[in-house]
């Protein structure tokens, strides 16, 4: 049977339908044809495939008489020889060149070229060699008017006038990189105080390294006395805390404050030596023009403690009208949220110095432990031979060691007290 259908398969193009119709009446299940096949293949490929499939048909049928029935392969067609058959047929045509274009098309193109080609001019006009030279001056003055700093930070804890108080000053002393460095005085207040001195100390910390380029004072003090009315660590209705930031960037002192930290910055008179201070910051209380106007416009009411028989002790205060809360003694802070509902602001004032090579030595920012009984020229005069020494740490001993004194002569407690030196040494 193998034999006789090797012997009557033909090729496919060259057999007709009555040819196929007898073979399709012979066709078992246990055969597979491929009927179709693609023009182009088997004119391509028609003597090839006609003795490729009559020899794989007889070695089939040989096969197959002895064992039992298996389905029928037929080879696929040489696909390098259809290949070689293409490129014949397409050789007379050059492929590389490409179809016009639209004169439209071109028109635009060239426009868009002339456009582009202006752009490179522009940008090339405006970037001339003179300006890479100014930038070039610019770092070499920068480098060569370079401040080397150095500083120190010191805090003691109070006494209440039977035991030594928790102390609620935290300080902070960060160097962001070479030439940029950041300092802060938080002086807390209330029960919770030194919770809340640190929780504002973690924060700042936290900004001022990331954010010290493009540091926003009044973002980040508001900010984070946002994050702490929202938090449940510790209680800030009747606690909170002052906050003055030194940010010292390139050759710019940057000072933002809330409340009575003093920060001053202490310059030497070239031709005299004398010494002069510059106020970097000015303490925030309640009896200032502005600040009262603004408590007493949200409800608030500004005065002092009354003795038994009337008269006044102490500084002025914040008070709820006709309530005995929440007796605060400045005008701005961090947190006392029930202080905040009657105008105590979280705004900070800011102020910036060119530092002065020739003249600017020195910073001294303290809690107000230290200004209740030092005036700021004292200060000034008492710190300055240790810059000559370049003893910021000596500077810190004594600042606190007088301020102390100062205040055992006229107090029986004594208050935090919280010191911070920062010296100024030019690279020449």
């Amino acid at each position: 049977m193998f034999q006789k259908f090797g012997q009557q398969l033909k090729p496919i193009i060259n057999r007709s339908s009555s040819e196929n119709r007898k073979e399709q009446s012979i066709t078992k299940p246990n055969y597979h044809f491929t009927q179709k096949r693609e023009r182009s293949e088997s004119k391509v490929q028609q003597s090839s495939v006609e003795d490729q499939n009559q020899n794989s048909l007889k070695q089939q049928s040989n096969s197959n008489q002895v064992g039992p029935a298996q389905r029928l392969t037929v080879k696929l067609p040489d696909l390098k020889g259809y290949q070689k058959q293409m490129e014949k047929s397409t050789s007379g045509a050059d492929l590389t060149k490409k179809p016009p274009l639209l004169k439209n098309r071109l028109i635009l193109d060239s426009k868009t070229k002339q456009h582009l080609q202006g752009q490179q001019s522009s940008l090339t006009q405006t970037l001339p060699i003179k300006s890479q030279r100014e930038e070039s001056q610019t770092t070499q003055q920068q480098a060569k008017n370079k401040i080397k700093i150095t500083h120190c930070s010191q805090s003691r804890a109070g006494f209440d006038g039977v035991q030594e108080k928790t102390n609620q000053d935290r300080e902070l002393c960060l160097q962001l990189d070479d030439n940029n460095y950041g300092f802060a005085v938080m002086d807390g207040h209330g029960m919770d105080g030194e919770y809340v001195s640190s929780f504002i100390k973690e924060l700042l910390k936290y900004n001022l390294t990331k954010f010290y380029k493009a540091f926003d004072f009044q973002k980040v003090f508001f900010e984070m006395h946002q994050k702490m009315k929202f938090q449940t660590e510790f209680g800030c209705q009747f606690s909170g805390t002052t906050l003055t930031v030194i940010l010292i960037r390139e050759n710019t002192i940057h000072c933002g404050w809330v409340g009575d930290s003093r920060a001053i910055l202490v310059k030497r008179n070239s031709n005299t030596n004398n010494l002069n201070v510059v106020e970097l910051s000015i303490d925030h209380k309640p009896h200032q023009e502005n600040e009262r106007m603004r408590i007493e416009q949200n409800g608030g009411v500004v005065d002092t403690y009354h003795l038994p028989n009337g008269a006044p002790i102490g500084p002025s205060r914040v008070w709820a009208r006709g309530a005995q809360f929440p007796g605060l003694a400045m005008s701005r802070s961090l947190g006392d949220t029930v202080a905040a509902a009657i105008g105590v602001s979280q705004t900070p004032d800011i102020k910036s110095v060119e530092i002065d090579n020739k003249e600017d030595i020195f910073i001294v920012l303290g809690s107000d432990g230290i200004w209740e009984f030092l005036e700021n020229q004292s200060i000034a005069e008492m710190v300055y031979p240790f810059y000559q020494k370049n003893d910021a740490q000596g500077a810190c001993q004594k600042v606190i060691q007088e301020a102390v004194a100062g205040w055992k002569e006229h107090s029986e407690g004594i208050d935090d007290i919280t010191a911070v030196v920062i010296f100024f040494q030019n690279e020449l």
